[in-house]
């Protein structure tokens, strides 16, 4: 079980104009709810989070929006309740930012509490402002980088999270070797389509629908993330985690997936809005996904004069799952559904003649093609006690053997 938790909800300092969250507040399908978490949420969801995880450690992931508008006081203040809760148990926190907002004060709490930052942002200057701007529509590039420099001054460590779109696919290597320069050592890629009329029932044929402008073209993720992969094989295995591809040798390995796009069944990874409430899904914020209010699941019991309030654990992504294991016709039939299982179950929209899978499809069919004989190699060397990593000077042979 994880959560990702949204303390100011959809609300963003910025405009970015592939964003599929902020617009669900401005049409009013998440309900206004406060700025800011109140504290009765906050202390309910870490008491509640806490006492249902199992193992000895707990990952608290924050999110937006954008997460630091909530402001300093308020993780002061949830970084206090965690110790108050924690109960011997490692307590983790990342947060994932535009990075427009940090300054001295922030990079000083981060560095306290040894939180991991995640820093959007789409590659150089022009691929990075082409979409992501502010409510001005001036792109925020200038900003996010002064924030990463602050990062890099204090020590905190830093990954990356890249939006693949209409503009960035065409430049894998140029986006690759500006990730590089950012001294980022964790990447990763998120796929971006969304349509008109919006899709607000997971899994289920649009019928008529418009395909956004700043979405990535269907049959593109190989054209961006095959080279990127070729360069990555060759040069930084092991030394730069990608989170696909280590997903992608995870799964070859029998290891299972780490990215949930893939996954055979959605995981259990819901999302804590500011008002309490609890929905399967980051994708799926609507209110048939709605699983309760962290003020109101399971009964509340009294310990030591503390209200705790238990149910979380009971809670499972069982719709999403059902609608990720309802595959088409071409799916069952294809040689890579090992790999993608079909891939995310709010990428599947009407193909035509009936079939309803992912958007992506023909794009990750070029994207896994291409990277077979690799995987393939990288099983060969785990299979014989030999670390996948020694790949890296084996690349040329491989390349060699594919040009015959």
């Amino acid at each position: 079980m994880h959560f990702t938790i949204k303390p100011v909800s959809y609300r963003c300092n910025l405009h970015c104009d592939y964003c599929f969250y902020l617009p669900k507040g401005n049409s009013g399908q998440l309900p206004p709810g406060p700025k800011v978490m109140s504290d009765e949420v906050l202390e309910a969801f870490i008491a509640s989070y806490i006492a249902a995880c199992p193992g000895d450690t707990v990952y608290f992931t924050w999110q937006g929006g954008e997460p630091l508008l909530a402001g300093l006081d308020f993780y002061r203040k949830a970084f206090a309740l965690q110790a108050q809760y924690a109960g011997g148990n490692k307590v983790e926190n990342a947060v994932q930012t535009n990075g427009t907002l940090i300054n001295e004060e922030w990079c000083q709490l981060f560095k306290e509490h040894q939180v991991l930052l995640g820093v959007s942002i789409d590659g150089p200057q022009e691929l990075h402002d082409a979409w992501r701007k502010n409510s001005r529509g001036v792109g925020s590039f200038d900003e996010v980088m002064a924030g990463i420099e602050l990062l890099k001054r204090y020590g905190i460590p830093f990954n990356t999270l890249t939006c693949i779109n209409a503009v960035n696919y065409t430049k894998p290597l140029e986006v690759y070797h500006f990730l590089k320069s950012l001294g980022s050592t964790y990447w990763q890629f998120s796929e971006v389509v969304e349509t008109t009329p919006e899709q607000e029932q997971m899994g289920w044929a649009l019928g008529n629908y418009q395909v956004k402008p700043f979405s990535l073209p269907s049959d593109a993720y190989g054209t961006f993330m095959l080279p990127l992969f070729k360069q990555w094989v060759r040069h930084d295995v092991g030394r730069i985690v990608v989170r696909q591809f280590e997903s992608l040798i995870a799964c070859v390995l029998g290891l299972g997936h780490h990215s949930c796009v893939w996954e055979e069944r959605c995981p259990d990874n819901f999302v804590l809005e500011a008002n309490g409430d609890i929905y399967e899904c980051d994708q799926t914020v609507y209110p048939g996904y709605k699983l309760g209010n962290i003020l109101e699941l399971g009964p509340k019991c009294a310990h030591d004069g503390i209200v705790r309030y238990s149910g979380l654990a009971a809670l499972h992504s069982q719709h999403l799952t059902a609608c990720k294991q309802q595959l088409s016709a071409q799916c069952q039939a294809c040689p890579y559904l090992p790999l993608c299982h079909g891939g995310c179950v709010k990428h599947r929209i009407d193909q035509g003649e009936g079939a309803v899978q992912s958007y992506f499809c023909a794009g990750y069919q070029d994207f896994f093609a291409g990277i077979t004989p690799y995987l393939n190699v990288m099983v060969h060397l785990e299979n014989n006690k030999v670390p996948y990593t020694a790949i890296v000077g084996l690349v040329d042979q491989i390349e060699a053997a594919l040009k015959k």
